[in-house]
């Protein structure tokens, strides 16, 4: 059995603001941590929705931010499907050559979503971030190549499969006093969501440009350009400078 292994990218993983939640999907794999003499009864007047009759049957109502709260409970934020082509190894010998092939470093969950397409819950977002980097690949396993495909897990896959896409955005002739963290993560948010920075923009060797990888929504139309504005003086004059 031979698996390709996957290097770390040159690039640092943008960590999100964690949620506002005292357990951490981290603690969800230590499965040490749970009681197995604690009951599983559940008080449904604290945590229950109410239920509606509507059109004479029974209907529960939960809002997009509700279901933002159960995808980071159910540790979906950090979440990627891998599809592969007909003819991959069973899941068994994914669960055990996948982490090789993406270089994870942390945990790593992995179970069946539907036919040939797994899913994988990282702990750390490094982890995630990287397993995103291999958006078309192949998997090497027995001297075949397989065919795979990789994309973030979304509220509404299967049917929204296809509306996001991980690729590098690039910024040329930018001032280099705006390659800080701060300046690029709100430029490139204009276009898309940003999960990392390159390494050459870290370590400042090549001030002419900068790249930064975002997830794009596909459904959405993208911006021609960005225009960039500074405040300047006590008059609050603006300026116009890219």
């Amino acid at each position: 059995m031979v698996a390709t292994a996957t290097r770390r990218p040159p690039f640092e993983a943008v960590q999100p603001a964690p949620p506002p939640q005292t357990t951490t999907y981290a603690t969800l794999f230590n499965f040490n941590t749970i009681n197995s003499k604690q009951s599983t009864l559940i008080n449904l007047k604290t945590i229950a929705k109410s239920i509606k009759i509507i059109y004479g049957e029974p209907t529960i109502t939960f809002s997009m931010e509700e279901r933002q709260d159960f995808m980071i409970e159910e540790g979906l934020h950090q979440a990627v499907v891998f599809k592969l082509s007909h003819g991959a190894p069973d899941l068994k010998v994914l669960r055990s050559i996948l982490p090789k092939q993406f270089g994870t470093m942390g945990y790593c969950l992995i179970g069946l979503l539907a036919s040939r397409q797994i899913l994988l819950r990282f702990d750390q977002y490094e982890d995630y971030v990287l397993a995103l980097s291999c958006s078309v690949n192949y998997l090497l396993y027995n001297g075949e190549e397989h065919q795979c495909r990789v994309f973030p897990w979304s509220i509404g896959y299967p049917k929204e499969e296809t509306m996001s896409a991980v690729v590098w955005i690039s910024l040329p002739n930018l001032s280099p006093d705006l390659f800080a963290k701060k300046s690029l993560l709100s430029i490139a948010s204009t276009v898309g969501k940003p999960i990392a920075i390159d390494k050459v923009t870290q370590i400042k060797s090549r001030p002419i440009t900068t790249r930064v990888k975002v997830i794009l929504d596909l459904m959405e139309k993208l911006p021609n350009c960005i225009r960039l504005q500074f405040v300047e003086g006590k008059y609050s004059k603006l300026i116009e400078v890219f």
